[in-house]
């Protein structure tokens, strides 16, 4: 499976996520380590599911956290990509040796809510419609997010509606 955009999963808190975000070769799986975020996920339950998981990167989602708050935790789970909301987190963690991905910075030629990687778009699909992404079809992102989301019980999510997002993005064959 093939896709014309990078594909990032992001906010995951869950193996259930995690492990189909492998299965359709996410680019990255980021998990927010931020304490302040309603997905929040704790750096020992985030390395439990990464052990889990293989073939794609591991992003840390920090908001305005900096270096010096996490530096040490991002070392342990042997994360090199950091995702963050601030310019000035953004060169602290470049200045720390870091690939970052910066937050909601705009960009006139998509309208939905993008996000820069040294200049490349992450653009944010979720909560978008089909109706919506169809426009993007003919020019695609660089990449794209989707985020996790909870699961119905252990194990149990239905993702019919993400499989039909990334379908969008699937490269003719």
């Amino acid at each position: 499976m093939y896709h014309a955009s990078k594909i990032k999963f992001g906010a995951v808190t869950n193996l259930t996520d995690a492990r189909y975000a492998a299965a359709v070769y996410a680019d990255w799986i980021g998990f927010r380590l931020d304490p302040a975020h309603p997905r929040y996920v704790d750096p020992a339950k985030a390395k439990e599911i990464i052990d889990w998981i293989s073939g794609s990167s591991i992003v840390a989602e920090l908001g305005n956290l900096l270096p010096t708050d996490m530096q040490a935790a991002l070392e342990v789970l042997q994360i090199d990509t950091v995702q963050v909301s601030s310019q000035d987190a953004a060169d602290a963690w470049k200045t720390a040796g870091y690939t970052v991905i910066l937050e909601g910075v705009g960009n006139a030629d998509y309208t939905l809510s993008a996000e820069t990687m040294d200049g490349k778009h992450l653009l944010d699909i979720t909560g978008y419609s089909l109706e919506e992404l169809q426009s993007l079809k003919g020019n695609p992102p660089f990449a794209i997010q989707i985020n996790g989301g909870d699961e119905t019980g252990p194990g149990l999510r239905d993702f019919a509606d993400v499989d039909e997002m990334l379908a969008l993005f699937e490269l003719e064959e």
